[in-house]
């Protein structure tokens, strides 16, 4: 093996090495001084690379990740905020259901008291007179169920046909009693909802109020009322964020997937900025783009650019033997190709030689084949 290209990758590996360590001082360099500009842009943005259009290049990377951080901020707490909306949410729907189930249960026993109490106060009559019938109507029903169960207790003796038939008769009665105390109950809700309704000014006027334990029911109901109105009010501006909540993650899509995708934006954007520091700090290498950043380079900065320097010419002298070993070589091998054309013209000449041997025997075999040819005709010619 040509020793030569152990050199050559010997020398690329320096000048590979050579030119990483230049990057880097740019890049560092180019950091340094866009930082060192802040956020005034001293440069016109004119076309190619100078130092306003990378300038004005960076600073829209970094607003796009400046955004896209804003982005997923709002994201992470609209999250969060949903997350404590249906806490919060949960807990007041299972209060408002605890506070309905008690309200239920005073307006029932309210009901009761009412249309127990007398109904001769004006105007009563009518908005409770219904429930008041139809309350006695059931209880009637109740009690001749319930008579009709005692009579068939007792009768539920004798042989097993007869034993069964009343056992159904008991179970047919016993589901209509369920029906008829069922629908008593919602009648004395209904009553106890219907006088709650009553203006409280009328409710001391022109209503009967319940005594004892009922006047008790009466304030805790109206108590309970003010707490459900709140809670449902409460709720219902829950629901109204959650609602815009959900509209705006339903306009951009899932919001996990969301932040993702806007997280590897992040991440990829950074991994440009190391390209244009370089950039920034190749022009201030440049002697052309040193000029137009000399207001913003101070007497650190030669510190790196002296090295930067110093590397560049040790990448250029390393490139030129690297050249010049490649030509020699090239010259090499032209040589040893030159040298196996020739070889391969004698050869060739070599052949032609053989072949022109070749043809003169023939030839010569030819004349003599020709001479015989003569000889015999002439033989013929005298002895015909």
């Amino acid at each position: 093996m040509d020793e030569r290209k152990t050199i050559i990758r010997e020398l690329e590996d320096k000048k590979r090495a050579d030119i990483n360590a230049r990057n880097r001082l740019l890049e560092e360099l180019g950091e340094i001084l866009i930082d060192r500009i802040g956020e005034e842009n001293p440069f016109q943005e004119l076309g190619g690379d100078n130092p306003g259009a990378i300038l004005a290049e960076y600073r829209k990377l970094r607003k796009e990740i400046s955004d896209s951080r804003d982005m997923i901020g709002a994201l992470e707490a609209d999250i969060q905020r949903l997350k404590e909306l249906e806490q919060v949410f949960a807990s007041k729907e299972n209060e408002k259901l605890r506070l309905e189930r008690e309200l239920a249960g005073i307006q029932n026993r309210i009901g009761k008291a009412i249309l127990a109490a007398s109904l001769a106060a004006p105007g009563l009559e009518d908005l409770l007179g219904p429930l008041k019938r139809q309350e006695e109507n059931l209880r009637a029903r109740i009690e001749e169920q319930e008579e009709r169960l005692r009579e068939l207790e007792k009768e539920r003796e004798g042989g097993i046909l007869n034993w069964l038939g009343k056992n159904a008769q008991t179970a047919v009665s016993r589901t209509i009693l369920v029906k008829n105390q069922s629908t008593l109950e919602r009648v004395y809700l209904a009553a106890g909802e219907k006088f709650l309704s009553i203006d409280s000014a009328d409710s001391v006027d022109s209503a009967p109020v319940p005594e004892g334990e009922a006047a008790g029911d009466v304030e805790n109901a109206r108590e309970l009322k003010d707490r459900l109105s709140s809670l449902i009010t409460d709720l219902s501006g829950l629901k109204g964020e959650r609602r815009q909540i959900g509209d705006r993650f339903g306009a951009g899509g899932a919001p996990t997937r969301r932040i993702q995708g806007l997280e590897k934006r992040v991440a990829f954007v950074n991994e440009e900025f190391p390209a244009v520091y370089l950039r920034f700090g190749a022009l201030a290498a440049d002697s052309g783009g040193r000029e137009a950043l000399s207001a913003i380079l101070v007497e650190e900065d030669n510190r790196i650019l002296e090295k930067a320097e110093f590397l560049k010419a040790g990448i250029e002298e390393r490139e030129l033997a690297i050249q010049k070993i490649r030509a020699a070589i090239s010259i090499d091998n032209e040589k040893a190709e030159i040298e196996r054309k020739n070889k391969a013209i004698q050869n060739q000449q070599q052949r032609i030689a053989a072949a022109s041997n070749a043809i003169s025997g023939l030839e010569k075999q030819i004349t003599e084949s020709e001479k015989r040819i003569a000889e015999l005709e002439e033989f013929l010619r005298d002895n015909g």
